[in-house]
């Protein structure tokens, strides 16, 4: 699908737009396919983000242990981990742990917003509508991985609620190069996807 420059350049207005950061964490994004280059678009984003006045907000993944989990995301573990039964899912992402932590080459600075989430979604069960209603956000700009899970149903669901989803396909990854290709496909059916490049110019020119 594709969307008018004149209307991208307007909707990412640095004054109503926000930079989300999905999931930059040591078990997530630490585990990304070409990892330099992601964490190089990213600094480039943050740096616009600032000079241009965006607010950023980071997602940060957190999990129970896996017999306190809700079914849904028991079910997408065993599938994922390939176990027999809840008992047998091996804990991951919990309070405390080193696969928790923020990447050492790109993490939350002191002015940026840090929001803890459970889900796959950064609107379930978490204060991000409420914080992005109180700075008069409308466009978000989402980066980090994994581009077919997390950033695909936050940026879908942001539609959903009324908000302009923009997803930075240099800026977003993903495990194998074909899930990424998938995952992008699937995003641009519903939402702009565009590149560093172009969101700092959007915001340049504002």
């Amino acid at each position: 699908m594709a969307f008018p420059t004149g209307y991208l350049r307007e909707v990412n207005d640095p004054s109503t737009s926000a930079l989300i950061m999905w999931d930059f964490q040591v078990g997530l994004a630490g585990r990304a396919l070409d990892l330099d280059r992601l964490l190089a678009a990213n600094r480039r984003l943050l740096d616009a983000a600032d000079a241009a006045g965006v607010p950023v907000i980071w997602s940060r993944h957190t999990l129970v242990p896996p017999t306190l989990e809700t079914p849904g995301l028991q079910c997408f573990m065993l599938g994922k981990q390939g176990a027999d039964s809840v008992a047998d899912i091996k804990p991951f992402m919990l309070v405390g742990s080193p696969e928790r932590e923020f990447l050492p080459g790109l993490h939350p600075r002191d002015h940026d917003l840090v929001i803890a989430k459970h889900t796959p979604s950064f609107f379930v069960g978490t204060a991000l509508e409420q914080r992005l209603r109180g700075l008069g956000r409308t466009t978000l700009v989402f980066t980090g991985v994994a581009t077919e899970i997390g950033v695909d149903l936050s940026a879908k669901h942001s539609l959903a609620l009324g908000y302009v989803p923009m997803v930075v396909e240099d800026a977003v990854g993903s495990y194998t190069a074909e899930r990424k290709e998938a995952g992008i496909a699937a995003l641009r059916t519903w939402i702009p996807v565009v590149t560093t490049d172009e969101i700092i110019g959007f915001w340049e020119a504002a």
